[in-house]
């Protein structure tokens, strides 16, 4: 049986009739392991790889619906080839459930920065009330500020709902791209890339776990759990309609990168085992991304609190 829990079924009951969200077209697919698969590489592949996943985010789905269900795809799973590069369980990547989650920000991706430089991550982690510390690797005095590119850090905490009682840990990187950069094809072999305008600050963020974690009473188990994150800012100089696009199961909305404040998607491929207990793949998608969507709104009511002092 496949289950999941990384972020877990706070409220089992109230999404027992939840259906798995739709699956995500291949450009989609494409995009996001591309962008997966690149994070520790150069930063002109990152960035092209961001631009093609917020194009195929607002193609995707209405990003400002009210249910989460309607900001939601279902992704493909990873693949070996996405994961070379990280510390990771020995289980199969395809028992993996993966749901992914986009909304807005009224608030620029720096706002959200600082809300990275926490210790202490409970205010803005709701299944996470008790315990939830960060530990900072490298980047610690220079992230906020972009004086530095690159920030890792590790997070123990404590998730803790109707099911189980579970402490782990995780890894989670960060970075600042600048979306301007050209495109690679652009860049001639030997040289590094250069933007010479105006730079388009975004943040990724790439999260995983190294080992089996075992809850309080030994009845779940987190597996694993993979994650990417991204804000994009919504100033303009992304993905701009002009008439000719198509959205996905032909949906109306024309939502793209106008409008200010922040583009936010997460993706989540997670693994856990509940002994004793049938927990359908549907139940397990509709309560993962509900758990996504309340700490994007979490968040958002922090930064809201913090802009109205």
């Amino acid at each position: 049986m496949r289950t999941t829990g990384v972020l877990v079924l706070a409220v089992l009951a109230s999404v027992g009739c939840s259906k798995a969200p739709p699956p995500a077209n291949p450009s989609f697919d494409d995009a996001l392991s591309y962008t997966f698969r690149t994070f520790n590489g150069d930063e002109v592949d990152i960035a092209y790889a961001m631009r093609q996943l917020e194009t195929q985010i607002y193609l995707g789905m209405d990003v400002e619906a009210d249910r989460e269900r309607d900001r939601a795809l279902s992704p493909s799973e990873l693949s070996e080839d996405d994961v070379f590069d990280i510390d990771r369980p020995d289980r199969p990547l395809a028992d993996a459930i993966p749901v992914s989650v986009a909304t807005l920000s009224a608030h620029d991706p720096s706002p959200h920065a600082e809300i990275q430089m926490a210790v202490d991550q409970t205010p803005v982690e709701p299944y996470s009330p008790d315990y939830y510390d960060r530990t900072f690797l490298e980047g610690e005095d220079c992230f906020a500020d972009r004086s530095c590119a690159r920030m890792e850090t590790r997070n123990d905490l404590i998730k803790d709902n109707a099911l189980m009682t579970i402490p782990y840990w995780f890894y989670k990187d960060f970075r600042w791209v600048d979306l301007n950069l050209p495109d690679p094809e652009d860049v001639p072999e030997g040289e590094t890339a250069v933007n010479d305008g105006e730079p388009r600050w975004g943040i990724i963020a790439k999260s995983w776990t190294t080992e089996t974690f075992a809850g309080e009473n030994e009845n779940a188990y987190i597996h694993q759990s993979f994650t990417i994150e991204v804000w994009v800012p919504r100033d303009g100089g992304g993905f701009v309609r002009d008439g000719s696009e198509q959205n996905a199961d032909e949906g109306e909305w024309t939502t793209d990168s106008t409008g200010g404040g922040t583009l936010r998607a997460l993706a989540l491929w997670t693994e856990t085992e509940f002994d004793g207990l049938n927990v359908s793949d549907d139940v397990v998608a509709g309560t993962a991304r509900k758990g996504i969507d309340d700490n994007f709104n979490a968040q958002e009511e922090h930064l809201d609190t913090l802009n109205a002092r």
